[in-house]
This record gives structure tokens, sequence and C-alpha cells, in this order.
């Protein structure tokens, strides 16, 4: 019988399920939004039983569609977005909503721990810097303005193990998400109890899951859940990682020479490191433990990605934005347009700032002769020019990289991916695939059931690359040319909100 593996990816915008053969063919999958609930500024949530709904309705949708039987699924592996929190009490009930990765509601108390030294100390141990939707900082909020939901609660959990909490009945975390969510020593590799008295959550300390690495079995599916999914009683559930670990393994990156790039929601850009590099204000760079043992995953990412796009559309364009055909019409405009034709400068921060934290979107050097065609390349190229503030914030440490891959929805247009290419300087290989986040939990699990003796076998089994953006050296110069645009207007954002 040939064997499968079953990725499970809850990510911000959609929740997907994934099966993959052990040479990495997709079979089949499905995919199913959940709404957000945005009950005051700031807040994004969403319903736990209306998550767990959908995660049963597309694991059983793509095991149907692959028509194999569930007997054949070896193993499954479960990723997400990383932080945001979810309360749960002793059985495994749902204590209040489950807060998303994009929540804003604590960046006031962000802002006073920064102001206070707070963050500093806490850098010293967790190499993180505090954000608004990071598990430390909610837990933090909720104990001081819901303490009742913490006072109901047993375990804080993300998303992804509040998922193998439904399908195994037990409750665990894992490395890249614990050391992630700023509660773990990145030195000892355990929960600190300093940390959590410096966050005035000293209290909360035994609210911690239990940790593993990301192929350690964590329970089998049980008859309960078998039931609403469609899995076989007992089916293994060995893989679990953040997704922006399961993006780079995924990626076929197992060395710190290529960079991760992923170009979707959000703009994230990684690569692997065996050194705690950075220090405390010489970047604000997440280190956090990777997958792959004895090594960092060092992370530099905003919501500052392809979503501005869609915005753009819905908002501001003359285009039709109900239908797939506008973005091969917007691909098109772009490409008309020479990029040394206009100096339109759009900053992406629509949802979040990578520089002011008040900083806002705008468009800059707008005139009388700017056309929709020129705006349209400005938003194309101010996507781009944030993964490169990113990548260049990977490079303070003296790090260099020889190439990048890129994933996200940003590769279903050439002329996109050849800007980043352009813009970045180095090579942009995209990997086979359209959902990778879910493959590398897929690939995660099958080093956990056995099917591959470890990551590099998994690797080399499951991944390919589609095909390769090579810089054009005319191209270069000018997208460094408009960078330097771009940081000028990233510096005039910090005067008008200074």
């Amino acid at each position: 019988m040939k064997k499968y593996l079953l990725g499970i990816d809850n990510g911000g915008s959609v929740i997907k399920a994934a099966l993959f053969s052990a040479d990495g063919q997709l079979i089949a999958s499905s995919g199913r939004s959940v709404p957000i609930r945005t009950s005051s500024v700031g807040y994004v949530e969403r319903d736990p039983a209306e998550i767990w709904k959908s995660n049963c309705i597309v694991i059983r949708e793509t095991i149907e569609k692959s028509g194999i039987d569930p007997s054949a699924i070896f193993g499954i592996g479960v990723t997400g977005y990383g932080n945001g929190i979810l309360l749960a009490d002793d059985r495994g009930d749902p204590v209040g909503p489950a807060i998303v990765s994009t929540d804003s509601r604590a960046q006031s108390m962000v802002n006073e721990l920064r102001k206070n030294g707070i963050e500093e100390q806490v850098f010293a141990l967790n190499h993180q810097g505090l954000w608004s939707a990071q598990t430390s900082v909610l837990l933090s909020w909720l104990k001081h303005h819901s303490p009742e939901l913490v006072r109901q609660a047993r375990w804080f959990l993300g998303i992804k193990d509040y998922i193998r909490l439904r399908l195994t009945g037990e409750f665990t975390s894992e490395i890249t998400e614990a050391s992630s969510a700023g509660l773990m020593n990145l030195h000892t590799l355990a929960y600190d109890r300093e940390l959590f008295r410096l966050l005035d959550i000293g209290d909360c300390f035994d609210m911690a899951p239990p940790c593993l690495s990301c192929t350690d079995a964590c329970g089998t599916v049980t008859e309960a859940a078998a039931l609403e999914t469609g899995l076989k009683p007992g089916t293994p559930v060995t893989g679990s990682m953040f997704d922006v670990d399961a993006g780079l393994l995924a990626s076929g990156i197992l060395d710190g020479k290529t960079a991760c790039m992923i170009a979707g929601t959000w703009s994230i850009n990684e690569y692997l490191d065996t050194q705690l590099r950075y220090g405390y204000g010489e970047s604000t760079n997440s280190v956090s433990c990777a997958f792959l043992p004895g090594h960092y995953l060092v992370e530099e990412s905003t919501p500052t990605s392809a979503s501005n796009l869609d915005w753009y559309l819905r908002e501001l364009s003359k285009l039709d934005s109900s239908g797939k055909e506008v973005y091969s019409s917007c691909n098109r405009i772009v490409d008309s347009v020479s990029p040394d034709e206009s100096d339109v400068v759009f900053v992406p921060y629509l949802f979040s700032s990578a520089t002011h934290p008040d900083a806002k979107a705008c468009f800059l050097n707008v005139s009388a002769y700017s056309t929709q065609q020129h705006m349209l390349r400005a938003v194309y190229e101010g996507v781009v020019f944030s993964s490169v503030f990113h990548v260049r914030r990977l490079m303070e440490g003296g790090n260099t990289f020889s190439k990048a891959r890129l994933s996200g929805g940003l590769i279903r247009s050439e002329v996109w991916s050849q800007m980043m290419a352009d813009a970045v300087g180095i090579p942009m290989e995209i990997p086979e695939g359209d959902e990778l986040s879910a493959l590398g939990a897929a690939m995660a699990a099958g080093v956990g059931c056995g099917l591959f003796s470890d990551y590099q076998a998994a690797v080399n089994a499951m991944t390919r690359i589609r095909r390769v953006y090579e810089p054009d050296p005319e191209a270069v110069p000018v997208y460094r040319r408009k960078f330097r645009l771009y940081e000028k207007a990233l510096k005039a954002l910090d005067v008008f909100h200074s």
C-alpha cells in the first residue's frame, strides 16, 4: 500500500488541509475561511468552535477528493500562524475566543514595557522583541483586562496546538512555537519563571503546555476526532511547527546561505543560523529555535506584503477586482511601465509598520503626471521594497545570501517575482507546490513516523525547484536607486509621526 502524509495549516486567512504522496506530490487539498471578529479597535478574533469545524471539513473534503483509504495516511503534521493565544480549560474546552496574530489590542502595553526597560530585560533571556500579538504579551494583557478568563483557563495554546489537542486529546506545544511566544529562555531552552515575572504573569507559569520537538509523537487520532474528520482512529500525529518554519523546510532550506522569503499577507524573511548573533538594540530581528536541532531561525517580518494589492484594487483602482483575471491585467499594466519611468513611492503599511509604530501606508511623490499605471507599479514596488528592507536587516550581522527561495501569493505573478530578484539582487528560486506550509508539516510528520530518516531525506524526497528568476543587470541599479527613495519615505514618516 502506498503511504501518504497529511499536512494541516491554520493560517491567518485560510485553514487548509493537503494530502501528499511520499515523493511530495500534492494528491488533494481543501481550504476554508473562518470569519474574523473585530468587536473593538485592534481586536482580531475567531470563534474556536468555527475553527475546529472548518478543520474537520477541510480534512474530510481532502480525503474524499483524494479517493484514498484513510488507513493509507501514515502520519499527520499540523502547522499554523505563530503567537496569538487560545486559552483552554482542563477538559480542553476553549475559554474565550482565539486571538489571531494580527491582533493589536496590547500595543499600548508593549509601548510601556519598552519605555520602562522591561523589553530589554526580556530580550536578554529570549532574544525576542515584544509585539502586540505575542503570546506572552497577550497573556499579560488578558490577566489585567479579562482576569476571569485567565482564572478559568488551565492552558495557553497556539492555534495549531489547539488543533492537535482536538485531534489527539493531548495538551502539547513544540519548540518553534514556544521559543517564539516569548516565554522560553533561548539559553536554557526551557520556560523561564523570570520571563513570566517580568511580564507580571508569574502565577501563569503552570499554564504553559509541555514542549516537544517538531517530530515528536504527540498522540494519535481519537475515536471522536475520527468521526468528525474522516481520519482513521489511531493515525499518528507526529509533525508540528510554526508556519514560518514549515515554509522554510518545504522550501528545502537546511543551511544559512539561502534566504527564505514568503510573500503573502505577511512579508516573512528568514534564515537558519547556528549562533545567537544579535543583541538588544542592534536589530529587531526575531530569533527562535528552528525545526532543525542546533539551529536558530532568524526572522524579519511585517504584514506588509501582497494583501496591499487587494486593498488597492478594491478601494482605489478602476479595474474590476471581482475576478481572478484582474491579477493578469495588473501584471500587464505594471510590465508596460518601465521601472525608471516613475518615482512614485508607496509605503505598504496598511496593516502594520516595520519602522515607526504609528506609521501608516501612503503614496509619496505623486504629481499631475502620475497615472493609474504609475500608482499600480508603485504598489508592486512598495511590497518588494518592504522585503528588501527586511533582508538588509537580516544581513546586518555580517550574513550574506547566495540566493533566496521565494513563495507565497506573490509568486503567481512572474512580473512581481522578477522584480523581487532585481530589487534584492540575488536569484529567486521558486519551490514546486502551492501549499508549502502544509507540505512542511507533512515532511516533519514523515520524519516523526519513520518514513524518512531525517530532514535531509525528507527534503530529497519531497521538494523540488519549479523556476529560477535571475537578477536583470540593467534593472538592479534602477531598483537600488528607487529603494533609496523608499528609505527616504520611511524617514519622512518618522518625522510626520514624531
